[in-house]
């Protein structure tokens, strides 16, 4: 578990260059065992390297496409872990991630890009902020208001049926 918690770092940095004894302090862990696991991110291309002077830079490698999908699947289980998901499946017909975070390109000051189809009018996601440490920007619309988006507010409806992750029901696709 401690490979997935210095993963986590790079997860949650993704554009913060860092030194090896500087992760090594970051993450309490020896020297030895930060270079071990710098090196097999390295091999495995989730990180990259920029060497200067004598020292060993590592920052997130956004270029790699498995790294991306570890990184919205992370985001994922701590969406569901956090009890969102659950929380708004009797309310929202339609759930969808999309933004930064379902395109993996967030980093720990992003927020949370949500679509909700429902007929509420008022849902209350504060106290997932806190278990997310991520503001919540929740777009309600009724169906008919989601209908309207597509024709007022193509470049908005089409984000989020072309780059949306599904989280409750099926994507809001309209015909």
């Amino acid at each position: 578990m401690l490979v997935l918690k210095a993963l986590e770092f790079f997860i949650n940095n993704p554009y913060k260059e860092i030194h090896l004894r500087e992760f090594s302090r970051i993450m309490k862990i020896s020297l030895n065992s930060a270079q071990r696991f710098l090196n097999l991110f390295l091999e495995e291309g989730f990180v990259k390297e920029e060497r200067k002077a004598n020292l060993r830079y590592f920052k997130a490698n956004m270029g790699d496409i498995v790294f991306k999908h570890i990184k919205i699947i992370w985001n994922l289980k701590l969406i569901r872990d956090s009890g969102l998901i659950d929380s708004l499946k009797n309310i929202c017909s339609s759930l969808v991630l999309f933004g930064s975070v379902a395109r993996g390109l967030d980093d720990f000051k992003s927020d949370l890009d949500l679509v909700c189809i429902s007929k509420e009018k008022n849902i209350n996601t504060e106290r997932f902020e806190g278990k997310l440490g991520r503001q919540i920007n929740l777009h309600i619309f009724s169906f008919s208001q989601w209908k309207l988006q597509k024709s007022q507010n193509k470049p908005f409806y089409q984000d989020v049926i072309v780059e949306g992750i599904n989280l409750i029901g099926e994507i809001p696709i309209i015909d």
